[in-house]
């Protein structure tokens, strides 16, 4: 078989993948990613012949992407706020909400006060890594439970050059008597019992520790409301990502936890609510 060029090969990859109603935009996504290309990038390159082991190589991922492994995983690589992370299966791809979350933090927050911050829950860092380049006198600190997920925070650490600290840690056990005057975290919100809302190839690969959470995906949050006012500055704020459908369920959850404090839900572009901002513990 000839040698294809990238525009055959994408080609063939779009045609391959559209007979299973795989997303159309994978076969360049994966070029881009692998090679570091932009949009114009890939464009100029159309033309050029792959070679034999580009080629297998590409084959082999678009066959993974149609058994429904997510792209980003098949390419170890995701977008994001402008920048590019390593992710695998220990870790969420991080998605548009998050961006929408940090934006939100970067507008109510002072950028030039040295505030000290966690990202709890990190992941793959992409938000406390984010936040510490957007804003280089934050002193962030990244935690979560997983081992495996803080590898990944740590790799994208030496990939974006920042050295932040890491803590292994269920919620606040490994951070007694820290407190801190910014909390951030997109937390497990899933109710088990809501798998059939979710895409499959979700349930397939990615991390089930990170995504679910028990009293109806509320779980996380019930603990978290339970002890934040003790890691909180007396000027602290809390931020969260939030299931779509918890606006009322997660406001009288705080409300009940934490009835002197105030709570403020965000919408997204599709008018769902999607982040909470909390204040006033004490």
């Amino acid at each position: 078989m000839s040698n294809w060029t990238y525009f055959q090969a994408q080609r063939w990859a779009s045609s391959f993948l559209k007979k299973l109603n795989k997303d159309p935009y994978a076969p360049e996504f994966v070029l881009k990613m692998i090679h570091g290309w932009s949009d114009a990038d890939l464009l100029m390159h159309n033309r050029e012949v792959m070679s034999d082991d580009e080629k297998k190589r590409y084959q082999t991922a678009i066959l993974r992407i149609a058994k429904d492994e997510p792209t980003q995983y098949v390419v170890g690589k995701a977008p994001f706020f402008g920048r590019t992370f390593v992710v695998n299966q220990d870790v969420l791809i991080p998605e548009s909400e998050t961006e929408d979350l940090i934006e939100w933090v970067l507008q109510e927050m002072p950028q030039d006060q040295p505030l000290r911050v966690l990202d709890l829950g990190t992941g793959s860092g992409v938000i406390g890594i984010t936040l510490s380049l957007e804003c280089p006198r934050w002193r962030v600190t990244l935690s979560d439970i997983s081992a495996g997920a803080l590898r990944v925070a740590t790799a994208n650490q030496r990939l974006h050059g920042t050295n932040l600290r890491t803590v292994e840690s269920d919620l606040f056990t490994h951070l007694q008597g820290e407190r801190f005057d910014l909390i951030v975290t997109n937390p497990p919100y899933i109710s088990p019992n809501a798998t059939e809302l979710i895409d499959r190839a979700v349930i397939k690969y990615e991390p089930p520790l990170a995504l679910f959470a028990s009293e109806n995906g509320l779980g996380f949050y019930h603990r978290l409301f339970d002890q934040v006012q003790d890691h909180l500055t007396e000027q602290g704020v809390l931020f969260g990502e939030t299931g779509f459908d918890q606006e009322e369920s997660i406001q009288r959850l705080f409300t009940k936890l934490q009835p002197g404090a105030t709570i403020e839900t965000k919408h997204d572009i599709a008018d769902r609510m999607r982040m909470i901002k909390a204040w006033d513990f004490n």
